[in-house]
């Protein structure tokens, strides 16, 4: 027999890591010169005084080296994994968080439940040991979490016999034999690999998004509620739409309008079509006077029928989308056409933001991954970058240039992606897995929204607003299904309500943006971030052997991803699918209240709670302490908002403090310390404000105490 040597047959041991900041390290392998690296395009630069502010941390790898191997035109690299190691993250997943003993192709895509394609494949994942890795690539990459073992390891488990005789006694057989690495590829001359360490997987992940250049930080009104209007509405319809909001009572801070608003779309002329909007500007105006924004759809493939078609097409790609060019926005010449085009025609007359679409396709609607881009960047990561590279111009070039916010949607994301305001969504409309994503995308510097179309019955239409009202973008997308609000009348009172609430909760959700921004932390997160929680997510049960359905007698797991954080002290657990109206809701250790009651409901546990004893609210938990700062009233938008006096809310027993953040909710002046944070703190004394950072006026009144633990019950 070979002997086992900790060195690996071919695979060369990493040792140009390189410090860059308090617990990250990277390092280059093979050729990078002509490789794109996703920070290359994030927002900002790294938040290094932030980074290092966090709690020192050591290498992860010790004993066992990474290495790598240049091999047939790829190179692959290997990162050790112990046995109890779990695996989680790769982006924006809809099968779950757990990655171990899965094998996935992190390529962009329209959606996948599993196998690694989907909007935003971002090729970082976090570990149960209190670390993470950023394959800081733009290429495909196709990645082996503890799967597949190799013959010089030492780590490799015993073989065994799954047919013995009747009186052997063996150790259960493995389908799946335990892998003792993370092993990942690309069809490429180089990459650069990024670690993380940290004192627990929530520092892990605010560094991967304090490296990447921080979290976004919306405008105040991009917290609202967001409404998109059908295809083909014109401008009366928008406004007649817009005025039966205000008369029912709905909040409304954004109204969306979708292709029709073009002359011509797939592909697009971003010029208005005068039929249905004969004075765009008027339009616009009368809109921000009510305090509504107006977003548009656009997708990026330019039409022959634009006036800028002729101008761009030397920047263009060799194959089209829906018969439009394809620019190549990393070149200056393209971005400068475009921008000043966007200026012209909707920044001078006020429009706020886009939702950009079809920039994730299947393989029949993009280009071929042999096309080529006259910058020279290969097709597989144009592919890839698409996104980022449309949310860097409209972000960069549009809006930050001009000193004004903007908040939208975008179809396809991927690494570094954390600094831009735009909020992922998408065409499968799985409930269940509409949660899942908010938790997943918690992990990776990504916004996601579980956007409402449609709904079979009323209890789901309510299921599903409750939901969106919960995630980083509160929108009903009435595209095509023309739905309002108010479309099921048996529950329009349980839907205005909800919508109120995350209206209430602005100064809460927008500190918690902030929190982003400045310090990485995911504004609504997974629950295996909440420190002790990660080994509570999952059950598992034993395969039983079936020689069609279950010929391997695989286990099992069934990963808990219908529960997440919502800002710092927050936790949702919707109402969905077959748990419509009643469901079970893990509380994790230390004192939990219900936020509507403000009564206990238990520690370290398993509750039931039901839509009929909630009054058909959704269920929210609140950790002891917790300080959540609301508006005193309802508004109708974040216009009305601005001024509002606060309620202040205290739960359980134990002190708390809260860090109330306000700027202007419209420009940058941030960036250069223009605003203010507001130290609330409870105690059984009372209430105390002390001001932090006074370089702003405020933007909510004054404060006032509400007990909510003492309440009648």
């Amino acid at each position: 027999m070979a002997k086992l040597t900790n060195q690996l047959d071919g695979m060369i041991p990493i040792s140009n890591w390189e410090p860059v900041a308090n617990g990250i390290w990277t390092c280059e392998l093979g050729d990078m010169s002509r490789e794109q690296r996703y920070s290359d395009l994030a927002a900002e630069p790294p938040r290094l005084e932030a980074i290092d502010a966090l709690s020192p941390a050591d290498f992860p790898f010790i004993g066992e080296t990474p290495s790598y191997l240049v091999t047939d035109g790829k190179l692959a690299v290997r990162l050790p994994a112990a046995a109890d190691e779990q695996i989680y993250g790769f982006g924006l997943q809809f099968d779950g968080l757990k990655k171990s003993k899965k094998v996935l192709t992190l390529n962009v895509d329209h959606w996948g439940r599993g196998g690694g394609r989907t909007h935003a494949p971002v090729p970082f994942y976090i570990s149960s040991k209190g670390y993470g890795v950023f394959f800081n690539t733009s290429r495909f990459l196709k990645v082996y979490c503890q799967v597949g073992n190799r013959k010089d390891s030492p780590n490799n488990p015993p073989p065994v016999d799954r047919n013995p005789p009747p009186d052997a006694e063996t150790a259960p057989w493995q389908a799946l034999p335990q892998g003792d690495a993370v092993e990942g590829h690309v069809n490429g001359r180089g990459m650069e690999v990024v670690v993380f360490s940290g004192a627990n997987l929530m520092d892990v992940v605010r560094r991967y998004n304090l490296y990447c250049g921080g979290g976004a930080l919306p405008p105040l009104w991009g917290l609202g509620f967001w409404h998109r209007v059908n295809a083909h509405f014109d401008a009366s319809q928008t406004n007649a739409e817009v005025a039966e909001f205000r008369k029912k009572q709905f909040p409304l801070d954004v109204i969306g309008l979708e292709p029709g608003w073009m002359t011509y779309s797939y592909p697009c002329t971003y010029e208005w079509q005068p039929k249905r909007f004969p004075d765009p500007g008027a339009f616009a105006r009368g809109l921000l006077k009510d305090g509504v924004r107006l977003n548009l759809w656009v997708n990026p493939y330019i039409s022959p029928q634009s006036r800028i078609y002729e101008e761009v097409y030397p920047y263009s790609g060799s194959h089209m989308v829906w018969l439009g060019v394809v620019p190549d926005y990393h070149m200056p010449e393209a971005r400068k056409l475009l921008v000043e085009q966007h200026t012209e025609d909707h920044l001078d007359i006020g429009i706020s933001g886009y939702k950009v679409d079809e920039v994730d396709g299947y393989d029949f609607w993009l280009w071929p991954d042999h096309a080529t881009f006259p910058s020279g960047t290969p097709a597989e990561s144009m592919r890839q970058t698409y996104g980022l590279l449309m949310q860097h111009m409209l972000y960069k070039d549009l809006f930050k240039k001009n000193n004004r916010r903007t908040y939208g949607n975008v179809r396809s994301s991927n690494g570094g992606g954390s600094g831009y305001p735009f909020v992922i969504y998408s065409d499968s409309y799985n409930h269940a897995e509409y949660i899942t994503g908010i938790s997943t995308a918690s992990l990776c510097g990504i916004l996601w929204t579980p956007e409402t179309r449609s709904a079979a019955t009323a209890r789901e239409w309510l299921n599903r607003l409750q939901t969106v009202c919960f995630s980083p973008m509160a929108k009903l997308n009435a595209w095509a299904s023309s739905t309002q609000p108010w479309s099921f009348p048996e529950v329009t009172n349980a839907v205005r309500d909800v919508i109120q609430l995350r209206m209430r909760l602005l100064p809460y959700l927008y500190s918690a943006f902030a929190d982003y921004h400045f310090n990485g932390t995911p504004p609504m997160r997974a629950m295996i971030l909440e420190i002790g929680t990660h080994a509570r997510n999952e059950t598992v049960t034993k395969g039983e052997l079936h020689g069609e359905t279950d010929p391997y007698a695989m286990d099992k797991v069934v990963e808990a991803t219908d529960q997440f954080m919502f800002g710092p002290s927050i936790m949702v657990a919707p109402f969905y699918g077959e748990k419509a109206t009643e469901r079970e809701v893990n509380l994790p250790p230390g004192d939990w209240y219900d936020f509507y009651s403000g009564r206990p409901v238990g520690s370290d546990t398993t509750i039931t709670v039901t839509a009929e004893a909630l009054d058909d609210r959704i269920p929210l938990f609140v950790k002891d302490g917790a300080v959540i700062p609301m508006l005193s009233r309802d508004v109708l938008n974040a216009k009305e908002a601005s001024g509002c006096d606060l309620e202040i809310r205290h739960y359980g027993s134990a002190d708390g403090t809260f860090e109330l953040y306000e700027d202007d909710g419209n420009t940058f002046g941030y960036e250069q310390g223009n605003y203010r944070i507001r130290t609330l703190s409870v105690t059984a004394e009372g209430l105390t404000e002390d001001i932090l950072t006074d370089a702003a006026p405020p933007m909510f009144g004054s404060a006032s105490l509400k007990r909510m633990s003492r309440l009648p019950v």
